[in-house]
């Protein structure tokens, strides 16, 4: 509940600042660079702080890990990407050595974030600058002893370790680092939430994370993941996808990037601020947007609309009739309603009460215009 009146302010912060963006920069272009800044920086802002409910959403419940092939130099490059303009204000040099691995299979967007709170830590840990070490090696079996570590099972692995020559940890506190709640930053700077959770997105990966440190010399965390092996294709599979077989290869995703749309769109959502930020951010697209503000009020619009909606997009938590309830009433209308969720809760916690042929989509609070118009898009052309 907290995690989601926290989100509708968020949600309605973040579309209008992409309002913004689009609409009031200087026609000259004059002061566009401070401009574009300040709205980057408010950005930031609004990411961390969606960041901090997700831990408290995550925090002492099994995730569901999205697991996919990933390059681990893409998943390190796109972290050190974002961060290259901090280390260059806090004179931090970012030295990257990425040795050829192999895949890895994972949730490439959680462990990011894992790659992304140890940099933010070794950042802070060096406030007159220093240097940040971001490398990559493949560790096969047999050298696993030779690390020293505890509980540490031998195998093959792709090890990242991310060293910095900061202020270094005490002894007496790298036990406790990852424990949930252990900060020791000043009251209000941290939750202590922040590695508790690198340390079980690691280990539901099935990896494991070691940090070594000395006072005044720096921290080395190294984050050892298991290596994935592709399953082998049969010949005739291998065939298909060299398009050699007798059906021709799948033709590649498209690359196209055009939002826009011209369908007809009822949202439905309680909050106005939230619900005004919405219908601009769709209207802007080319929607047509018909509002409304509890799961009540948008049965009665389907009625006067004789069902001619394309898509519902509908928050979950609403007075009089909750969006489940909703989605439930449609289908008794038009059983291939087309129909996103957005919430500040997490999806499970609300699609285990859904009717077993629902078909919906979900969209997180809070979200940006474009992951607005992509979710939509994505689901009309389902």
């Amino acid at each position: 509940g907290i995690a989601h009146e926290i989100r509708n302010p968020l949600n309605f912060i973040s579309l209008s600042i992409d309002h913004i963006r689009t609409k009031y920069r200087p026609a000259d272009g004059s002061g566009l660079e401070g401009f574009e800044k300040l709205v980057e920086s408010m950005k930031q802002e609004i990411h961390r702080l969606d960041r901090l409910v997700r831990d408290f959403l995550d925090y002492g419940k099994p995730l569901k890990l999205d697991r996919q092939p990933c390059r681990t130099q893409e998943l390190l490059a796109d972290v050190v990407e974002i961060v290259k303009a901090k280390a260059a204000s806090d004179r931090i040099r970012i030295d990257e050595r990425y040795d050829a691995v192999p895949e890895l299979r994972l949730d490439a967007e959680l462990m990011k974030s894992c790659i992304f709170n140890v940099v933010t830590n070794a950042f802070q840990a060096m406030p007159e600058g220093g240097t940040l070490a971001v490398r990559t090696r493949n560790v096969v079996e047999a050298e696993c002893a030779a690390f020293g570590l505890r509980h540490f099972p031998a195998a093959d692995y792709v090890l990242i370790e991310i060293e910095d020559s900061g202020t270094g940890i005490p002894p007496e506190l790298i036990e406790k680092i990852f424990e949930p709640f252990f900060t020791t930053k000043e009251v209000g700077k941290g939750t202590g939430l922040g590695l508790s959770m690198v340390y079980g997105i690691v280990k539901q990966t099935g990896g494991f994370i070691f940090c070594a440190s000395e006072p005044g010399k720096g921290t080395t965390f190294r984050i050892f993941l298991p290596r994935y092996v592709p399953e082998a294709q049969p010949a005739h599979a291998a065939a298909a996808e060299a398009g050699t077989a007798e059906q021709p290869a799948a033709k590649p995703a498209s690359t196209a990037t055009d939002l826009s749309g011209t369908a007809t769109v009822l949202l439905v959502e309680d909050e106005d601020a939230v619900r005004m930020g919405s219908v601009r951010a769709l209207a802007s697209r080319g929607y047509t947007v018909h509002e409304a503000s509890s799961g009540v009020e948008a049965l009665e619009l389907f009625e006067e609309l004789d069902g001619k909606v394309d898509i519902v997009v509908s928050d979950v938590v609403m007075p009089e009739m909750d969006g489940p309830t909703l989605l439930g009433e449609l289908i008794k209308r038009q059983p291939d309603i087309k129909f996103i969720f957005v919430s500040g809760y997490a999806e499970d916690a609300f699609a285990k009460n859904l009717p077993q042929e629902a078909k919906f989509g979900f969209l997180p609070k809070p979200f940006t215009l474009k992951q607005l118009a992509t979710t939509v898009k994505e689901m009309l052309e389902a």
